[in-house]
């Protein structure tokens, strides 16, 4: 028979086209042999013939078998007859052989080969055998990367196929699921698509398996992502080698390839297409469970193109799972209804963060894919049905991802805006809120309706092209009017029953119909006229011809002792404003500013008509003439006439005082209207000409505006006065309430319209980003504009004075007034910009977006970047001293200005967009360059030369404050860069510290500038931390003679603590770092052969983790040896604990597998090992007697608060027990390696010390005499006793030492 074998064997061997006929021969003479079982000889090509059992026979002609060439169609068979032997630990031998016969290989029955691999596998454990068909399938995925377009084809439908198989088999082979997904916890391996396939398919054929592979993908999606954060955010970790396992490009590219496998192979859809609904559901709870801000998912919305690791780990996760929703709309057809109504689920009874991202979905899909969209109309009206119950943002969002829809069919429109439409019964309804929400979605829709075709014509176009886009529109030649056409009669009727309805509302209410008023004006002027009629009489209302111009006491009022804002006036003001702007006829030039009275009439009634108008004047002469009265009534009249002085009651706590600071923030905005009228006028082309008096006019504006808010901001924390309501003030207040009663017609009924009084510092300003900036260039420009006379007096070479307006530009009242706008307007801009982002990033396309952000979003703050960062540049140039006066908040607020310009560029390519315009100055420090930085980092970096010069400006004129303000800045620009270029900004901070010349005195500016040298060292930050631990140390440390000597960084014994403290939370984050590394390397392998790309790659990490731990332990070394009390010694012993398990860690990675011969440790290591031993372990043992010895002295003296200061030792103590465990633990570890490799690690170790209990000998009272002969023995019996101690404890630690190395043996 072992001749019939030997000649089947050889046959295999020279003839591969026979193989089907010598295996069913070799398969019974093998049987028969093992019946027998008696010894057998088989051939050898070295020595004679070898005579062996039949058992081992039977091995020998399986490794014959394995070297033989196999033919495509012959690899069942082998497999077949390979598994009828049934030899164990053979799974990976055969594995390898049908690898590289199926990639050699042209067509290969891949169902069939998988079936034969599971049966052979029914020896091994059941996870090897589903994990062996995973590896093969990889394996073939990777040979067909660069293999014809067909063959990937093929491979595709086979896998479909086993995956189908797998969905039929799991059913009643569960424990091979779980058995699984237990192999694959905590081990750091590669996902690739077929392999997350299989997972998506397990959790749809067991419902119990369901969420434990939901919880598995979640986790490996979060663990991908903090992943790269945290290479992107360590310079250390971007330059080793990476880590094996799961990245989060990969991932989202297995994801996305699962997806479209659905759509690129059809006939496999029985296999692929049971993936969608287990994707879908993934998808959702990524969304559910990532909690974004609207500000965060807008960042990450706006770079949807670039990958999802950009960003924050959670946001990174949102992102893919809306990049997942979308695809598999787009791939799955049967699953799209499914989709819309998860997606309508999730936008009514969750939190704002976990409905947006939903919103953000839906918008996408309707831009993207509209005719699929509108196929489930009836979803689409069941989350309209909901919209009183959404969040107002999630509700305009909504409103706003729909709309292109109402544009495309006459239905979804009807059910938006009809009579009978969501949006109207919004309008009706009881929380102010909801009709918030419709007056601003009744706004957008008619914009959006202005500026696109009419009804019927998108009806049309619709059924004619059923790829129409919503994006596609009209030209502007073509759009609709409102008073054209019956469309356009329907568009006037239906804003001005808005108008009437809104008009009648709460504040909140009428400030969005007056924002919005403009831009509808904007789009379709042939409207004024009514909107005219029905603002003028509602403005009548709030002004008067006698006493005071404006009636406050309408516009605000108290209500059962709570403040009620009735009508923001300065809002109406300027919608007025804007109205009779755009008002004037199109054949002559805009005028600059609002001026109805002729010059010289200075008649104080504002209600008459205007000069030369007849009785029958337009609403837009009486409006025009009402604003100019108010105007020069305003520049004429006392804040008196107002009851606003210094002796009202302006406490914030008392309800008069509250009342009083609400009605100024009113005549404020009021002020800063006609202020900007007044500027229009000066900018325009009459400016000249009226220079002198609009110079006066503005100063005199300017007056009032300060002396207003400093008597509100003087006054908000006075004491309320306990006087008696005379017979003016309680008349004053029943008018008030019969105004407010005719203004708003019952409309204030219910709780909800109290409204929060506002600080005055905190009030959004009146004036808008155009007269802002002309108000900054004034201050550069050294005036608004030049009068005549002044203009003459410059050509002709005579001096003449300063022109008004000159003197306005450079008085610090006029700076401060002008910057401190400027900061409220930016500061106003950050939570609308976070709130309205997501809105307007479902709009879809330009044109949608450009209406979105008109209404919805704040004003267009980046024209202000240039202007801005000149005048705040120019403060600083001229070095403006400390001490009170008018111009001494200057520098602060320039400063303060600018960091708010920099925090809503909120990313990298924000920034960059805000500083890209703004002029460099030379580059006086050296910033490091690189190549492969982005075009966002290189604007950055080209601008980073100016704000060191600003900062070195605030730091020579002794502004301390402002000097930690930029410092900052400078902070929040370097964590927005990659840690390359944030280096130049390391250089920055230490130069700053080293400069002579000025000496930062200020405690904040020195912390400051210290934790930027930190945090932005990048591949330097070893040495950063040294440096400024030699200079704690020099400061603080407990040796008189320091062992090195520290650089001068402006650390002082004032800052020293502050500056450890700094020192230790950015050592804290390079420890965690390390830990990282660490944790990584221990799902690593460790057992691959020596040589491989994945052995090398782990000894690598391992020596760099070494030469990592080696270095922070020298700068802990340093740091410890430091006087430390307080919250700076609770960090410095969590340090250390932190520091001694990461040494135990290292210890574990360098002690060799079981079983396995220990090699001996590195270099790196041993040098690391030793540096622990000579220099942080015995200052760690001296800090530990000294903070021991300082809690004794502590004890001596008993204060009032002595069960305070126990429990603060309780907590120390327990702080350093743990320390003492953590470094005891690591020293075990260590001997137990020292025993393994043979190299005493423990050579440089100092002898460990009985700490159950110390004897302190204190000083003995002089009425308790003691001999000395009696006090030397008894120091010398205690010394015997303590060396008797430390004898026997060692040999108990040797005895246990001893017994779990046999354990381990064992």
């Amino acid at each position: 028979m072992s001749q019939v074998v030997e000649a089947a064997l050889q046959c295999l061997k020279t003839n591969p086209a026979a193989s089907v006929h010598a295996l069913p021969v070799l398969k019974p003479a093998l049987a028969s042999l093992l019946l027998d079982n008696i010894p057998v000889q088989r051939p050898d090509e070295v020595k004679e013939d070898v005579t062996m059992t039949a058992q081992k026979y039977q091995v020998w002609v399986f490794r014959k078998v394995c070297q033989c060439p196999w033919r495509a169609e012959h690899i069942p068979d082998f497999l077949a007859f390979l598994g009828g032997l049934r030899l164990p630990d053979q799974l990976s031998t055969i594995l390898k052989k049908t690898t590289s016969a199926c990639i050699q290989a042209e067509a290969v029955d891949l169902p069939k080969v998988v079936g034969h691999i599971i049966c052979i596998s029914n020896t091994s454990p059941k996870a090897e055998a589903l994990q062996a068909v995973i590896d093969l399938v990889d394996a073939l995925e990777a040979a067909a990367a660069g293999k014809h377009t067909d063959e990937r084809h093929q491979l595709c439908l086979h896998e479909g196929q086993i995956l189908q198989w797998v969905r039929n088999k799991l059913p009643t082979n569960a424990d091979l699921g779980q058995a699984w997904l237990k192999q694959l916890k905590g081990r750091a391996t590669s996902y690739s698509a077929f392999k997350l396939s299989v997972l998506l398919i397990m959790s749809e054929a067991l419902n119990r398996l369901q969420q434990p592979v939901m919880d598995l993908l979640q986790a490996l999606v979060t663990s991908s992502f903090q992943a790269d954060q945290q290479v992107q955010q360590s310079a250390w970790l971007a330059s080793l080698p990476t880590i094996p396992g799961a990245r989060a490009a990969d991932l989202e590219k297995a994801l996305l390839t699962c997806i479209s496998n659905n759509t690129t192979c059809p006939a496999a859809e029985q296999g692929w297409g049971l993936l969608s609904r287990p994707i879908i559901r993934f998808a959702v709870g990524l969304l559910e469970k990532g909690s974004v801000k609207a500000g965060e998912l807008a960042d990450a919305l706006s770079g949807e193109e670039e990958s999802a690791a950009a960003g924050a780990p959670h946001v990174a996760a949102v992102l893919l799972g809306i990049k997942l929703l979308v695809a598999s709309f787009a791939a799955s057809p049967g699953m799209r209804e499914s989709l819309l109504r998860e997606v309508q689920g999730k936008l009514v009874g969750v939190k704002e963060e976990v409905a947006l991202p939903f919103v953000a979905v839906l918008g996408i899909l309707v831009h993207r894919h509209p005719k699929a969209v509108l196929q489930h109309a009836n979803l689409l009206k069941a989350a309209l049905d909901r919209f009183a119950f959404m969040t107002p943002t999630t509700a305009l969002g909504v409103l706003v991802a729909l709309q292109p829809l109402a544009l495309l069919k006459k239905h979804i429109q009807a059910y938006m805006v009809g009579s009978s439409g969501v949006l109207r019964k919004a309008l009706f309804s009881r929380g102010v809120a909801a009709r918030l929400v419709a007056v601003r979605g009744l706004l957008y829709m008619i914009i959006q309706q202005l500026r696109t075709m009419d009804e019927g014509e998108a009806e049309d176009v619709m059924e004619a092209d059923p790829e129409l886009s919503c994006s596609q529109s009209l030209p502007a030649s073509q759009q609709p009017s409102m008073s054209a056409g019956s469309g356009g009669v329907t568009l006037l009727h239906e804003l001005m029953g808005l108008m009437r309805r809104s008009l009648t509302q709460q504040a909140p209410i009428r400030a969005a119909l007056y924002q919005g008023v403009h831009a509808i004006l904007a789009a379709d002027p042939s409207v004024q006229e009514s909107v005219l009629e029905l603002l003028l009489p509602h403005f009548e209302l709030f002004v008067q011809a006698e006493g005071p111009p404006l009636r406050l006491h309408a516009c605000a009022c108290l209500q059962d002792d709570a403040v009620i804002v009735q009508e923001p006036v300065d809002l109406l003001l300027t919608c007025v404003r804007q109205v009779l702007m755009l008002a004037q006829p199109r054949d002559r030039q805009v005028p600059d500013s609002i001026v109805g009275m002729a010059d010289g009439d200075t008649t104080p009634s504002i209600l008459r008509p205007a000069a030369g108008a007849s009785q029958e004047a337009s609403p837009e002469q009486t409006l025009q003439g009402h604003f100019s009265s108010l105007r020069q009534r305003l520049l004429s009249c006392e804040l008196e006439d107002f009851g606003m002085d210094k002796d009202a009651d302006w406490a914030l706590t008392s309800p008069q005082g509250a009342l009083r600071h609400t009605q100024a923030g009113l005549l404020l905005g009021c002020l800063e209207v006609v202020i900007e009228d007044v500027v229009a006028e000066a900018t325009g082309s009459s400016g000249p000409t009226t220079a002198q008096t609009t110079g006066q006019q503005l100063g005199r504006l300017l007056e009032l505006h300060d002396s207003l808010s400093s008597m509100a901001t003087e006054g908000k924390h006075a004491k309320p006065k306990k006087a008696a309501e005379g017979p003016t003030q309680g008349a004053t207040q029943k008018r008030s309430r019969a105004v407010a009663s005719k203004a708003t017609q019952n409309s204030f009924a219910e709780p909800s319209s109290y409204a929060s009084v506002t600080s005055i510092e905190k009030r959004a300003p009146a004036l808008s980003v155009s007269c802002l900036r002309h108000l900054l260039n004034a201050v550069l420009d050294d005036g608004l504009v030049a009068d005549s006379e002044t203009q003459e007096a410059g050509t002709s070479g005579v001096d003449s004075q300063a022109s008004t307006h000159a003197e306005l530009a450079r008085s610090p009242a006029t700076q401060t007034f002008i910057l401190q706008s400027c900061l409220r307007l930016l500061n106003s801009c950050e939570p609308c910009a976070a709130q309205h982002a997501v809105v307007i990033g479902t709009a879809g396309d330009l044109a949608n977006w450009a209406v979105a952000k008109q209404l919805l979003a704040p004003p267009d703050w980046g024209r202000l970047t240039v202007p801005l960062i000149r005048v705040a540049r120019t403060i600083d140039d001229k070095g403006r001293s400390k001490g009170k006066g008018p111009g001494e908040k200057l520098p602060l607020l320039a400063v303060q200005c600018l960091q708010a310009l920099l925090n809503l560029g909120r990313t990298a390519e924000g920034v960059a967009e805000v500083l890209q315009d703004v002029p460099t100055v030379e580059d006086h420090v050296p910033v490091a360059s690189d190549t492969e930085a982005s075009a966002a980092g290189q604007v950055i970096s080209q601008h980073l030369p100016l704000l060191y010069q600003m900062l070195q400006t605030l730091l020579q004129a002794g502004r301390g404050r402002e000097g930690e303000a930029m410092t900052h800045t400078l902070a929040f620009i370097g964590g927005l860069l990659p840690p390359a270029l944030q280096q130049g900004i390391s250089r920055m901070a230490l130069k700053a510290c080293q400069n002579a010349d000025a000496q930062v005195t200020h405690a904040g500016a020195s912390k400051a500038l210290i934790s930027l040298h930190l945090s932005t060292a990048g591949k330097q930050d070893m040495e950063a931390c040294m440096r400024v631990s030699k200079a704690v140390e020099h400061v603080l440390g407990v040796n008189e003679n320091p062992r090195t000597q520290a650089e001068h960084l402006q650390v002082t014994s004032k800052t020293g603590a502050a500056t450890a403290s700094n020192l230790f939370t950015h050592l804290e984050g390079l420890l965690h770092a390390v830990d990282w590394l660490l944790t990584g390397l221990a799902k690593m392998p460790s057992n691959s052969p020596s040589g491989t790309s994945t052995n090398s790659s782990h000894a690598q990490l391992e020596e760099a983790s070494c030469q990592r731990l080696h270095s922070l332990a020298e700068v802990l070394s340093m740091s410890v040896a430091c006087s430390l009390k307080g919250p700076p010694s609770e960090q410095i012993i969590k340090l250390l604990v932190t520091m001694y398990r990461l040494l135990k860690s290292a210890t574990l990675l360098t002690k060799a597998p079981q079983k396995a011969q220990q090699a001996p440790p590195s270099p790196a290591f041993q040098s690391m090992v030793t540096t622990i031993h000579q220099q942080l372990t015995p200052s760690v043992y001296t800090f530990i007697f000294d903070a021991s010895t300082h809690e004794d002295e502590e004890d001596q003296n008993q204060a009032p608060n002595a069960e305070k200061k126990a429990r603060k030792a309780k907590k120390e103590g327990k702080q350093i027990g743990l320390l003492v465990k953590a470094i005891e633990e690591w020293e075990f570890n260590l001997i137990k390696l020292t025993r393994s490799c043979g190299i005493n690690l423990m050579r440089h170790a100092k002898k460990s010390t009985n700490r159950d209990f110390r004897m302190t000998f204190k000083e003995v009272p002089e009425s308790e005499p003691v001999e000395q002969e009696a006090q030397e023995e008894d120091v010398q019996d205690q010394s015997a006793a303590e060396e008797e101690e430390q004898a026997s404890d060692q040999a108990k630690r040797s005895k246990i030492a001893a017994a779990q190395d046999e354990e381990v043996s064992e």
